[in-house]
């Protein structure tokens, strides 16, 4: 009498199966969070990394002319003379560091005689020719877009249906950062004029800070900071920053007092629900920011230079008037390093 061959199965049954895939189902997300976070940490790095050679870039600068450049040249917002020879030519300040940003050949084959936007709508006048430096202009230099910024990179497109466009910049590229400005924007008169304010900041038009003038600290005072723009981020699709197209909103990062003389939290109060790093303009629905505002899509926060060259991640929640005070270079104000 033969022996009975045991029973034998191939393969698994169908239960097993779907209890395989959710295992892996389960550990693909626990796994996912944390390739993500790891991803947004290696940016974040990036980031900080741009702005620290931003500051070596200007620092190398100071060295060479004694100041920070001027955020905006011969801005064609401002109506009363803020022109250094005669005529608006939006030349910004990323333009003339390219020299110390491993662009000289770029800067060499500026134009300087013609505009690189023919935004004016207050200074009238001949802004020049905003075409003649577009090859140049329409790309940007390397380290001035954050990798996480989704609209960082992004091309403007000029608005359909203007015969008179203010923002002139078709193709520019956005960026992700501004220069600190105090309370001023490319709508204000030369640096210079301001020097009695406490709301100056680093950089202006026609002008920027000696370090002298910084007498806060420069470890204290901002001189470069996040601002993401574009539809997502702002309130409007065409604001910037930009970086060699001096169009209105490009270059200027604007932190809000109303008062020239002292600096107090009765100051800054107004401005808490509008203003501010990462703050929601007017309720907008899409939570975005307004033009010259501070704008990080970072966890909480955002990356500052200060003008000492160092790099800070600037909390969202910090103190407003500590935050003011870092803005403002000569406000005489004790800023908390810890807030």
């Amino acid at each position: 009498m033969g022996s009975v061959a045991p029973n034998r199965r191939d393969g698994f049954t169908l239960i097993e199966l779907l209890v395989v895939i959710a295992i892996i189902a389960i550990l693909v997300a626990l796994l996912l969070p944390a390739v993500q976070q790891a991803r947004e940490a290696a940016r974040r790095a990036e980031c900080k990394n741009n702005l620290k050679q931003v500051g070596l870039a200007l620092h190398t600068y100071v060295e060479t002319h004694k100041q920070f450049p001027a955020a905006l040249i011969n801005s064609g917002r401002y109506s009363n003379g803020s022109t250094v020879n005669g005529a608006t030519r939006n030349t910004t300040g990323w333009t003339m560091l390219l020299p110390f940003m491993d662009e000289t050949a770029r800067f060499d084959k500026w134009d300087f005689n013609q505009g690189s936007s023919t935004s004016n709508p207050r200074a009238g006048g001949i802004p020049g020719n905003d075409t003649t430096n577009a090859p140049l202009w329409q790309d940007v230099p390397k380290g001035l877009v954050c990798p996480s910024h989704p609209d960082g990179g992004q091309k403007l497109r000029r608005l359909p249906g203007r015969t008179t466009d203010y923002y002139s910049a078709n193709n520019a590229t956005r960026i992700s950062y501004l220069f600190s400005t105090g309370v001023f924007t490319d709508y204000n008169a030369n640096y210079t004029a301001y020097n009695s304010d406490i709301r100056q900041g680093a950089f202006g038009n026609n002008g920027g800070a000696t370090l002298a003038q910084i007498s806060d600290g420069t470890s204290n005072s901002f001189a470069v900071g996040e601002s993401w723009g574009g539809g997502l981020h702002k309130t409007s699709t065409v604001y910037g920053p930009y970086a060699l197209v001096g169009a209105h909103t490009c270059c200027h990062g604007r932190t809000l007092s109303n008062s020239s003389t002292v600096l107090q939290q009765a100051n800054v109060r107004p401005y808490l629900a509008n203003y501010g790093l990462n703050a929601t303009f007017n309720n907008d629905a899409l939570k975005r920011s307004y033009a010259w505002e501070w704008r990080s899509g970072h966890a909480g926060g955002g990356h500052f230079l200060m003008c000492d060259g160092a790099v800070r991640f600037v909390t969202e929640n910090m103190d407003r008037l500590n935050f003011t005070r870092m803005a403002f270079i000569h406000d005489s104000g004790t800023v908390q390093l810890g807030d």
